[in-house]
């Protein structure tokens, strides 16, 4: 089976982009493949493991922070902007791969980094979208050949509380 690392950034209680991912990667490793999670920050490398199954609930045997010395593995994933370019430089032959959930270029105003998010969709990595959608924006705005794979919620986590008011 493969090696899959995924480059993730710094972990948020409660982030459902974090989850997605996570999410994901726990089902591959489920399958049989090997993940590796490198969490973008500093932290002490024996509580990366710990930290991701405190707040989310997944067990990854391998698990670090930073992103400055990724191990030769069999397909990397950029999870965001700003990961891409560190995806697509590394020094090792392998598949790269881009996890895209959200236009992000939209989470700044135009500028620097509207732009450079919205670069990050023009390097030479394999993007997988959640959703049909920026799978069709990366096609016809980006020229970028795009996967996608359908929405989806595990209803246990995401749910209505009942002594919740709106």
């Amino acid at each position: 089976m493969a090696s899959i690392a995924w480059l993730i950034p710094g972990l948020i209680a409660g982030s459902g982009g974090h989850r997605t991912i996570l999410q994901h990667a726990d089902a591959l490793n489920k399958h049989g493949h090997r993940c590796v999670i490198y969490i973008g920050g500093v932290g002490k490398q024996a509580e990366a493991t710990a930290a991701i199954k405190q707040l989310f609930g997944y067990d990854f045997e391998h698990a670090y922070f930073g992103w400055d010395h990724i191990q030769p593995v069999d397909m990397v994933f950029a999870t965001i902007w700003h990961s891409a370019a560190i995806v697509s430089a590394l020094p090792f032959p392998c598949k790269k791969g881009y996890f895209v959930q959200d236009y992000e270029a939209m989470f700044s105003a135009m500028g620097d980094i509207y732009l450079l998010a919205e670069n990050s969709y023009r390097y030479d990595l394999t993007p997988i979208t959640i959703g049909r959608w920026l799978k069709h924006v990366l096609e016809t705005q980006f020229d970028t050949p795009a996967h996608n794979i359908d929405f989806g919620a595990d209803t246990t986590i995401y749910r209505p509380l009942p002594d919740i008011k709106k």
